[in-house]
């Protein structure tokens, strides 16, 4: 079965059609915890017959055991395994031969929160193989949304609460908050509840009231940005900045910090062995945001970041000596990081 798109993944939700694995693959969370979340409305299992494995601490056997436990007081068992993507070889041979001879009894459902098409480790490779070619998987294709594709998720979510908007308005949102699906669904639903019952259409009015895009907020945005080599978002949110009256000092110790960061935690990883999960509790990053941080961080080599440091400083003497207009200055070292 070829991978599907989320909307025709939806369908085969709808139509209430069941199968004995699932692969919920690439790098946009929100989708994969969406499909998660339909799987498991779907199955209705209670958690007596559902069990949860993180495939980096958790092997094959244990996996499997519980695959082929049979369910109790119920038609099925729900056997998620999360990271998938890190899961060790030989764990990954033993469950690419278990989806031949799938068990009907359960349900089991891989996420492999990362760009599947280009994994590495052979074993892995052949597992996401093995899951696209075998009539016993769905494989359900979770990458990032074009631009495009973010505006119709805007659409379909805003009619799902009964609501519509225009397309300017609709890009606009896009606009201000990229293509990340878990931010777009968090303004959608802002807006919804103040629009409340009184309108069916929301309006670039509206956007103005809860949009909430504060200094301090975009400051937070452009850092994320930088972070996701997202050039297109950074640049408007910096543009936002300044035509809000930030300080052109303030912006650059914001990108100054971030570059810091990130150069600190490919320390800590690639010379220092430390685990993410000690890198997060070392820089303090908060459990909710450590994911997405370190997916961004693999677009980004130290090389460069140093190099980013470099320009950072030369982006501070330039906007202190008015050698250079300070947006062009701070555009300029947003561009280096980011290209």
């Amino acid at each position: 079965m070829p991978i599907l798109k989320i909307q025709d993944f939806n369908k085969l939700i709808r139509s209430k059609k069941t199968l004995p694995a699932y692969l919920l693959a690439g790098e946009e969370a929100y989708l994969i915890d969406l499909c998660l979340n339909n799987i498991e409305k779907l199955l209705a299992v209670g958690d007596l017959n559902k069990e949860v494995f993180y495939a980096s601490d958790s092997n094959s056997e244990d996996i499997l055991n519980a695959v082929l436990t049979l369910p109790f007081l119920s038609e099925k068992r729900l056997v998620i395994v999360k990271g998938v993507n890190k899961m060790r070889a030989t764990d990954a041979e033993r469950i690419t031969g278990y989806l031949s001879k799938a068990a009907d009894a359960s349900c089991l459902v891989l996420l492999y929160s990362d760009n599947y098409k280009k994994e590495t480790v052979a074993k892995r490779k052949e597992l996401v193989n093995a899951c696209l070619a075998s009539k016993n998987c769905v494989a359900v294709d979770c990458r990032k949304q074009y631009e495009n594709e973010a505006r119709e998720f805007i659409k379909l979510e805003l009619a799902d609460k009964g609501k519509t908007a225009s397309y300017d308005l609709i890009s606009r949102i896009v606009d201000e908050n990229g293509t990340d699906l878990l931010n777009i669904s968090s303004e959608i639903e802002k807006l919804s509840l103040y629009v409340g019952k009184k309108s069916k259409e929301i309006t670039e009015k509206d956007l103005e009231k809860v949009g909430g895009y504060t200094k301090e907020v975009n400051i937070y945005a452009l850092s994320s940005d930088i972070e996701s080599k997202n050039l297109k978002r950074a640049v408007f949110v910096l543009e936002k900045l300044f035509n809000e009256g930030e300080e052109p000092v303030m912006i650059l110790s914001a990108i100054s910090s971030s570059v810091r960061k990130m150069l600190n935690a490919k320390s800590m990883l690639e010379e220092q062995n430390m685990s993410a999960s000690e890198v997060a509790s070392a820089l303090r990053i908060h459990s909710f945001y450590s994911g997405s941080f370190f997916s961004n961080l693999k677009r980004h080599d130290a090389k460069t970041l140093r190099l980013g440091l470099k320009s950072m400083l030369e982006a501070d003497v330039a906007i202190k000596t008015g050698a250079n207009d300070s947006i062009s200055a701070l555009e300029k070292a947003v561009l280096f990081i980011c290209k």
